[in-house]
């Protein structure tokens, strides 16, 4: 069932309603007790439990290539990394340290289930590197040895930051809503020996969120997000927790938490506020070669169609903050534009207009108008915790 309001205007946007069949979709709803609720675009207002478990709408377009970074803590909270979060379900060692791993997981499950970007692997690529210099040693079949120079690049790095963690407990030798305590769980947790007990149902996160520019090292976006649980929703819409039920083991587990529902709220409007920035830019990339009046782009399907026009331009030395080390990209100069006249997978190909002396490592950037994202309007039912349904 879904909460919709007659056809209205918010936000400056077309607000479109079941009325509307042949309407696109917003970009999400919010699932409280088996109701669909469309999002608005400002999440601002909106009550943390209904960021919790969100569908988002079916998409066809353009779907930008991104690699999580690894998860950076700089609350007062320490971190710590399980290798097997997908396969154990004990979530007591999360209540005094920063799962961030879990997280990471968390984040990359919410940008697949988006279905709006295309997912480049980076945390395993050295394992990836190492299968490929193996496959060339000379030591393998080379029918079945794994190919190099196929390591697909990323349009954009997303990166986060855990700024607080606070999951309202304190060590108390009790167990937690029947989560076993850490005093029973062995070795490798020793900072919580004594075991934990839930002392308030409020649990709360600050997240950093940023989106980089693979070529240019930009940092194009950047927000600070913060999400309370002020009292717990857990079982909480049931089994039909989204993306990190889905996962299994400790991520299944800890979404079921408070502080795992701040956790997956905060990301779900993370990911949000993501799909509105990547949607609103044009698609990007770099010439692979030239050759004669032909140009290989780097942009494959999803990425553009046959007849997009791209304008080509020249990086020129990148500039680097002398106080920071750190690049603040390049200059760009204009050297031409392309047709493309085929799309495959992974690349395209396309024709060289008017004579322009285009070279490998050019950037290219769609001429082609970003299709707009819908939103709903901001109802009054989502800046209120949801109310559990009357029993009959």
């Amino acid at each position: 069932m879904r909460s919709f309001r007659p056809l209205a205007f918010a936000f400056g946007l077309t607000v479109f309603t079941a009325a509307s069949p042949a309407a696109a979709e917003p970009l999400a709803y919010s699932i409280v007790h088996e109701t669909e609720t469309a999002l608005p675009e400002d999440l601002g207002a909106v009550h943390a439990l209904r960021l919790v478990n969100l569908r988002w709408s079916p998409y066809e377009g353009r779907k930008a290539r991104v690699a999580v970074s690894k998860i950076d803590n700089t609350s007062s909270v320490a971190s710590y990394t399980a290798s097997d979060q997908y396969g154990q379900t004990d979530v007591s060692w999360a209540f005094q340290t920063v799962p961030v791993n879990g997280i990471e997981a968390m984040i990359t499950d919410a940008l697949n289930q988006s279905g709006r970007f295309r997912l480049i692997e980076r945390q395993a690529i050295n394992n990836v590197l190492r299968e490929q210099d193996f496959g060339s040693s000379g030591r393998v079949a080379q029918p079945s040895a794994a190919a190099t120079g196929q390591v697909l690049g990323a349009e954009y790095l997303v990166e986060a930051v855990i700024t607080s963690y606070d999951p309202g407990v304190t060590s108390k030798s009790t167990n937690i809503g029947g989560i076993a305590t850490a005093a029973g769980l062995g070795g490798g947790l020793g900072a919580l020996v004594g075991g934990l007990s839930i002392n308030s149902s409020s649990a709360a996160l600050g997240m950093n969120i940023r989106l980089i520019d693979a070529t240019t090292s930009e940092v194009v976006f950047t927000k600070q997000i913060n999400r309370e649980i002020k009292e717990s929703g857990l079982g909480f819409g049931g089994g039909a927790i989204a993306g990190g039920a889905a996962l299994g083991g400790f991520v299944g587990q800890y979404s079921r938490t408070p502080i795992g529902q701040a956790v997956q709220a905060a990301i779900h409007e993370a990911v949000y506020e993501l799909a509105k920035q990547v949607g609103a830019k044009p698609a990007s990339g770099s010439v692979v070669r030239v050759q004669g009046p032909q140009a290989f782009l780097n942009l494959g399907a999803g990425s553009v169609q046959v007849g997009d026009r791209l304008s080509v331009a020249r990086l020129g030395e990148a500039l680097i903050d002398p106080e920071t080390g750190i690049s603040l990209g390049s200059t760009e100069t204009p050297v031409g534009e392309v047709q493309v006249t085929q799309v495959q997978d992974r690349f395209s190909i396309a024709m060289v207009q008017g004579g322009a002396k285009i070279e490998a490592k050019d950037r290219v950037i769609s001429m082609a108008t970003p299709e707009p994202i819908e939103f709903g309007p901001m109802l009054d039912e989502l800046a209120e915790k949801p109310k559990k349904p009357r029993r009959r």
